[in-house]
């Protein structure tokens, strides 16, 4: 279970080491932050057994209701929800976060989230293509999100990418599991 958090842990400190590392020392203030706190807080976590995980999950949540406008802290709470598998919640904070800073990862995301859950929402994917088309993104987000699609674009879209070497054939093993199973996989 902790293993499954783990990549969502490791993207979150990614993230906030990104925004904060430069050649000069850390300022006292980052250090301090309630930033800072959180991603120590999901860091317990990821080691924390599941008794600990329900005390840790809620001074997350403490912390992120006195910075409502802070989406690096929504975003650890709302990676460290998915990971202890509280899905319906993480849906909900997934849209909030959408809303304060629309990407489409998170758009995406709640895509699956939601057919994880029994909701299919063939328009949820459509958007996420949609936004990819309209800026020029090529990316995993958009492959998912036509995959998810059933259309037939997603087969000679893999077929082109992989000729133009930009995937690898390897980059669309995951796809070969089927829908279900792959939303298993990411959604245990």
């Amino acid at each position: 279970m902790k293993l499954i958090l783990y990549p969502f842990t490791l993207t979150a400190l990614f993230f906030l080491l990104c925004s904060y590392t430069n050649s000069y020392p850390e300022p006292l203030s980052i250090k301090n932050s309630p930033t800072a706190e959180v991603a120590d807080l999901v860091e317990k976590l990821v080691r924390a057994d599941s008794g600990q995980s329900a005390e840790i999950l809620s001074k997350i949540n403490s912390i992120r209701k006195e910075n409502p406008e802070n989406t690096d802290i929504l975003l650890m709470y709302t990676n460290s929800l998915i990971g202890e598998k509280h899905y319906k919640e993480g849906v909900d904070f997934l849209k909030i976060l959408y809303e304060k800073k629309p990407i489409r990862t998170y758009l995406l995301t709640q895509c699956m989230l939601k057919e994880r859950l029994g909701s299919k929402e063939r328009g949820c994917y459509e958007d996420v293509v949609h936004l990819s088309e309209k800026q020029n993104l090529i990316d995993s987000d958009y492959v998912t999100a036509l995959f998810f699609t059933d259309t037939k674009k997603f087969n000679s879209l893999k077929q082109k990418l992989i000729k133009e070497n930009k995937f690898k054939e390897s980059d669309f093993l995951i796809f070969t599991l089927g829908k279900d199973k792959m939303l298993h996989e990411f959604f245990p």
